[in-house]
Parts: structure tokens; sequence; C-alpha cells
């Protein structure tokens, strides 16, 4: 390729929620910081493609909707898209076709992941297509997972991939004050959003946890996400309980916070984590991947996990009191949080992509 001529990259973005979306931003930031002379062109879909937009980034809408991600409509306008661009290399972030197309073009392109072999048997459908791939980027920790001794494609463990934060937890004070709430309240935090609605039972039981709150004169901050209508309906008036839609400096409500219940998501959870912030995480029963991460962060005392199909209101209510019942338990578990934490993934991530671009 002549040096004078840009290397064209596609960067395909995961449509399924923004975490996605998120973690592909931070490492297309990187990226671009060590290699200017680049022609880059991102696609997405659904709320990946709305977060792009809203961060002010130029991407293609593939215009699928999520049932359709690997689907026919999938296949045909990805492939679509390569052609009319011409890529030199492909990155997706966990968008299996991709690479059965690239390597159909003969274009090589590099996975970014945090599962699949915890996941995923000998005879899954997927390995096969995972082994499309050039190189894996895996954005975990390397002594939380266990690349299977006969895989062939080259694994990179670069750590999880996390935003920096405006707020850390030294600055408890500084939130509270700004959120208009006491130094010495005990808040609780609940992030029940998700795109589960009818399956979503932390949010079902949310009332129990606020009726909680009333007997302990706690302080509770509710995020409904597009539930926010339903929820504020249901939730009495209470000068205990703050009931937001969203919040984008969810930072803030998380370091202002002595808890957080949430849903076990990767990002969130590894977020935590670096804030430093006790957690009590409850994975959807939907996705088996999380919930053998939580397991793993519970393990290291950075979270504790509720397993999705034994979680009533009575278990979390316990591990609630629990946690609230000891300020030396917490303290604790915030530690283990910071002792785990290492410099964020996208770094090294993007180190990996600039080297494949320098030998195309």
């Amino acid at each position: 390729m002549s040096k004078n001529k840009k290397p064209k990259i596609l960067y395909f973005s995961r449509g399924r929620g923004f975490c996605h979306a998120m973690r592909d931003m931070l490492i297309i930031e990187e990226f671009t910081k060590l290699n200017e002379n680049l022609n880059i062109q991102v696609a997405s879909y659904a709320e990946g493609y709305t977060c792009f937009t809203q961060n002010g980034f130029e991407v293609f809408d593939l215009g699928l909707k999520l049932n359709e991600e690997i689907g026919y409509n999938a296949v045909n306008r990805i492939e679509s898209l390569i052609k009319r661009f011409k890529p030199a290399l492909i990155v997706t972030d966990e968008g299996f076709v991709v690479l059965s197309l690239a390597k159909k073009f003969g274009i090589p392109s590099l996975l970014i992941t945090n599962w699949f072999f915890e996941s995923i048997d000998k005879r899954h459908p997927l390995i096969p297509v995972v082994r499309d791939a050039n190189h894996i980027i895996f954005a975990d920790r390397k002594e939380f997972h266990k690349v299977p001794s006969n895989f062939d494609v080259p694994v990179s463990f670069v750590g999880p991939i996390i935003r920096q934060f405006e707020y850390t937890h030294k600055d408890k004070g500084k939130a509270r004050s700004e959120l208009g709430l006491e130094d010495d309240e005990i808040v609780i935090l609940v992030t029940p959003a998700g795109r589960h609605k009818h399956r979503n039972k932390l949010l079902d039981l949310t009332p129990s946890i606020i009726e909680r709150v009333k007997k302990l004169e706690l302080r509770l901050i509710l995020l409904t996400g597009p539930l926010f209508e339903e929820y504020s309906k249901k939730i009495e008036k209470n000068d205990r309980v703050i009931v937001k839609s969203y919040d984008w400096k969810i930072d803030r409500l998380m370091a202002a916070s002595d808890l957080v219940i949430n849903k076990g998501t990767f990002t969130t959870t590894w977020e935590l984590v670096f804030l430093g912030v006790p957690s009590i995480s409850i994975p959807d029963g939907d996705n088996p991947v999380d919930l053998i991460h939580v397991k793993k962060l519970e393990k290291l005392n950075a979270t504790v996990a509720i397993n999705p199909y034994d979680f009533y209101t009575s278990i979390l209510l316990e591990k609630i009191e629990r946690l609230l019942d000891s300020e030396e338990k917490r303290k604790e578990m915030s530690r283990s949080c910071l002792n785990l934490v290492v410099e964020r993934g996208q770094k090294k991530a993007a180190k990996i992509i600039n080297e494949y671009v320098s030998n195309l």
C-alpha cells in the first residue's frame, strides 16, 4: 500500500446496549492518538448507533434491529458495506457475522470481546466463527479466563476497558454536595435499567427495598431507564427516595453511594470496582456470561453476587443489611476493589490494532 494513501479501517460496533459503543469509542480515541493517518468508518445499529451519534462520532447506520444482528439482513448489509468501503482491516466488537465475511474477502480481522471461553462448548457454532479472526483482543483480566489449549488464534488480554471518571472514590463529599445528599446518611443506588423489561426482577423488587429504606431511614436513588413513567406511578412520593430515568454523570451517583445494587453487567460491575464502591450484582438470567464474571469478582471480595435463578426479596434484603450493618465490611470491599485496579484496557487494545495497521 502506498505510504501516501490512508489505510481504510472498518470498525463494527455491536448495537446491543450502550456498553459496546462506549468501549469502542474509548478504543478509537486511543487508536487515533497513535495514528492520525487513517480513514476509519464506524458502523453500528440500534442503541449502539444512538450512542455514537450522541457523542459526536460519525457512524454508518446498518439499520438492523436487535433480533436481526446475526441473520440474513445483517449479512447482506455488512457485506454491502465491505464491498463499498473496501477496507484494509476490519475490527469488530462481538460482531461475529463480520468475521466470516472478512475471511471471505481476504481481509484481516480483529475481534474485541470479553466472553466466550467459559460459556461456549466445543461444539457451539460460534467456535469456528471466532477462529476466523486474525487476533482476539480480550477486554478482561487474564487470570479470570482459561484459553483452551487447542485454541489457535492469538489472544491478548488487555484488561477491562473503562472510561476516565470525573468523580472517584475520593470525591464522595463533592458528589454528595452536588446531589443534595448529607455526608452522614447511608445512600443506596439501584441501577436496574435494562432491555429485559418483562424479566427485570430487580426493578420489580424495588418497592420492597424502599419499604426497608423507610424503616432504616436510608436514602435510595433509583435509576429506571425507559421504565421511568411506569415506576414513578408505582412508587409513592417519599423524600427518602430519588427516582431518575438516566443520569449521564453515573460516576457521580456511584461515588456518592455507600452501596450500589446493579444488574451485574460487565461494564457496570467493572466501573464500580474502579471506583471502589461496594456492590450487590444480580445479572439477568438471559446472560450467563455476566453471572460467571460477577462470581469471579465475588471470590475476590469485589462484589456480592446473587444468582438470578435464586433471587428472592428475602435474599436481597439480607445481603443489603449485612453490608449496611458493617462499615468495616464496606471498607474492606472497597479496598479489595481498588487492589484490582490496573491501567485501562483501551490503550493496550489501541496498540494491538495499530500494530496491524503498521503491517498493512
